[in-house]
């Protein structure tokens, strides 16, 4: 690890960056880190290069077997085929309805961002960079729309020379100028993993990443992206042309730009090599923890003295080199056999018969006595090829080259059962064995890529926090962003909150077994209610002991399903709990009683009143029905008595009676209504 510290020329206080000289520093500095990084890690690149050469299978040979490309496809699918699930959670105060929702938030925010397609196919080419060459570099970038608006400023200034006199006060103002301010607006923005070809990454030489002070990307560029991003023109130097010394025959149109991340001083330079200063120098972009923008890179088979990873090609290679050997011969070999062969100049009819269609026969004028000539057989006129030989070793070639996978799936855990190749006689049981097996030996890599999705979730859950804007974040995930959410939000994420991934979900899915692990788990619940409930209730076993023994039977299935881990957590621990669990118990159903009765006095008091008002309403209309009969009779007494010229008799009584049966009808109803108003 490199120590040395850049000493300035000049003062902080006096300028306001580096000096030109102090630049020029900086810059052959990190030349000669670059430099002997790529020394240091030369073996390692030409080696990968060649295993990608295999593994993409750019080999002009038509008998090439892709062997490795085969064998890294069924580890991919065992160490990752899904979108990753995060599961975040309060660390401590899980029952805080704040913190809940600030959980919900970070996990939708990361849902949001990981639910398209480049990010599946950015980290699937990253996955497979890590199984054959063995290294795979994601990183965490954002991308934001900025909106640059100029407004002009008015510049004010006096309007005349100050006055020589203090006591006049101070001068008038005016506009004297216009100055153009920028502002810049943030609009759309989303987090998104990017992949890195392995080639495009460097690494100080360390052997442990907690030692790693500095990493590169390598950006290839041409001179007109340069000049746009960089804003001048910027003088490349490839790699070819660093190995030319003395010569001033290396500043090209194209070449690679190196974005270096300093952790020491936390800064993002921008080298490139013909330069004589850095292109840009800023300051910690993120402002992440660990400030890289990606976790420890996948590497597989790292040593114990250097951080630098190796291909499994290598403990294959052989295996490989004999396939390869096999299959040319026995693809030569197939060029060998076939019916071919030789017959007598003075026959040509024989060799016209080879071209006869199925059922087809051609004359042949004195056959009789010209195959006498020859003995009397065909077989005499006609030579073969012999190929029982060839074809016994053919088969040989082919049981040959089926041995040799085998062997490589020996050295790598890829048993028969995963390559989908079995026999009749095995078992289910066995079967099920073999497939345990190599979910133990693609553990390891299986982990490393749980562990990497894991830490990019986390830098995305920093970003989210610190970088996306509270509109964004609210838009993103359809939440309303309180006050004391925000300020959850601005303390440490990675100390309030436990970040994680799902359980099994980037790995493809066993509907079969998913369901036979939730029919065994229903059937231990209900053993668990026959066996153990009864000894608790009959005062045989503490009810502590039987809430730990679920507790236990149940934590294997409560890492897939949070919902089920979050109910186990709120089990009683001890006898005084289950105790004051009891007590509430016993009072919600006490309560549930007092309930039922009262919803029982309220139903007898509706089926009262129900029927009360039935028969109100019956009188009423009795009443109504005899007002109107005698209004009736009323109107024909006038109108006999009006024909006759008598004077119309009253009849004050019948209608007096009329009158109290409609007000005794009103009193019925009234009553009614008012009782069940205070009954309520």
């Amino acid at each position: 690890m490199e120590t040395d510290t850049l000493k300035p020329d000049v003062d902080d206080d006096e300028t306001d960056g580096p000096s030109k000289d102090e630049l020029a520093r900086i810059q052959q500095r990190w030349l000669n880190r670059i430099k002997r990084e790529q020394k240091a890690h030369e073996e390692y690149r030409k080696r990968a290069s060649e295993v990608e050469e295999i593994f993409r299978m750019n080999l002009d040979d038509a008998a090439f077997e892709p062997l490795y490309w085969s064998v890294v496809g069924v580890e991919h699918v065992g160490v990752y085929s899904n979108q990753p699930s995060p599961d975040v959670r309060p660390r401590n105060e899980k029952q805080n309805p704040s913190f809940i929702a600030v959980s919900q938030l970070i996990s939708r925010g990361i849902e949001f961002c990981v639910d398209e397609k480049s990010f599946d196919d950015n980290f699937h080419r990253t996955v497979d960079d890590f199984l054959a060459m063995g290294l795979g570099v994601p990183r965490v970038k954002i991308d934001s729309v900025i909106t640059t608006t100029i407004t002009e400023k008015p510049i004010m200034g006096p309007a005349m020379n100050p006055p020589m006199n203090p006591m006049m006060g101070p001068p008038e103002m005016m506009q004297i100028g216009v100055e153009q301010v920028e502002e810049n607006t943030v609009g759309d923005q989303t987090l998104r993993w990017e992949y890195t070809p392995w080639s495009c990454f460097g690494w100080e030489p360390c052997n442990n990443w907690r030692h790693c002070d500095w990493t590169y990307y390598k950006h290839p560029m041409t001179s007109l992206q340069a000049k746009k991003r960089f804003g001048k023109k910027v003088a490349f130097k490839t790699e070819d042309d660093q190995k030319r010394a003395g010569t001033d025959d290396w500043k090209g149109k194209n070449g690679y730009i190196y974005e270096v991340w300093d952790r020491e001083k936390r800064q993002v330079l921008f080298i490139a090599m013909g330069e004589d200063e850095p292109l840009e120098i800023r300051e910690d972009p993120l402002g992440l923890k660990d400030f890289y923008p990606g976790p420890l890179p996948m590497m597989t088979n790292v040593g114990s003295e250097e951080l630098i990873p190796k291909p499994d090609y290598d403990y294959i290679e052989q295996y490989d080199m004999e396939l390869q050997r096999l299959q040319e011969r026995r693809s030569g070999l197939l060029e060998q056999i076939k019916a071919a062969g030789g017959y007598d100049e003075g026959m040509p009819e024989l060799g016209e018969m080879m071209e006869l269609e199925d059922g087809e026969y051609k004359p042949i004028k004195n056959m009789l006595a010209r195959f006498s000539a020859t003995g009397g057989s065909m077989e005499n006129a006609l030579y073969h090829l012999p190929l029982k030989e060839k074809a016994e070793v053919l088969r040989m070639l082919t049981e040959q080259i089926a041995f040799v996978k085998s062997q490589v799936d020996e050295a790598l855990g890829i048993s028969d059962i995963v390559r989908g190749v079995t026999t009749a006689s095995e078992t289910a049981t066995a079967q099920e064995i073999k497939g345990r097996w190599v979910g133990v030996r693609l553990t390891r890599k299986r982990e490393i890529v749980m562990y990497t999705v894991r830490e990019m979730m986390r830098i995305m859950a920093q970003l989210l926090a610190t970088h996306i804007t509270t509109e964004n974040l609210s838009r993103m995930t359809q939440m309303e962003i309180t006050e004391e959410m925000k300020q959850i939000l601005q303390n440490d994420m990675l100390m309030e909150f436990s970040i994680d991934i799902e359980t099994d979900s980037t790995i493809a899915k066993d509907e079969f077994k998913e369901r036979e692990t939730f029919q065994e788990m229903l059937n231990g619940v209900a053993q668990f209610a026959q066996s153990v409930l009864p000894m608790v209730q009959a005062n045989n076993m503490p009810a502590d002991v039987s809430s730990a023994i679920l507790r236990a039977a149940l934590s294997p299935y409560a890492r897939t399903d949070r919902g089920l881990e979050e109910a186990l957590a709120t089990l009683p621990q001890t006898t005084q709990q289950l105790m004051d669990q009891g007590q509430q118990l016993q009072q919600a159903q006490q309560e549930l009683q007092n309930t039922q009765m009262q919803m029982q006095q309220w139903q007898q008091l509706a089926t009262t009143l129900q029927q009360q008002s039935t028969e109100a309403n019956s009188k009423l209309k009795e009443a109504d029905a005899e007002l109107k009969r005698l209004q009736g009779e009323k109107v024909k007494a006038e109108t006999r008595e009006k024909m006759s010229g008598s004077v119309p008799l009253a009849r004050p009584r019948e209608i007096a009676e009329i009158e109290e049966i409609r007000a005794r009808a009103e009193q019925a109803r009234m009553p009614n209504t008012t009782a069940f108003g205070q009954s309520q």
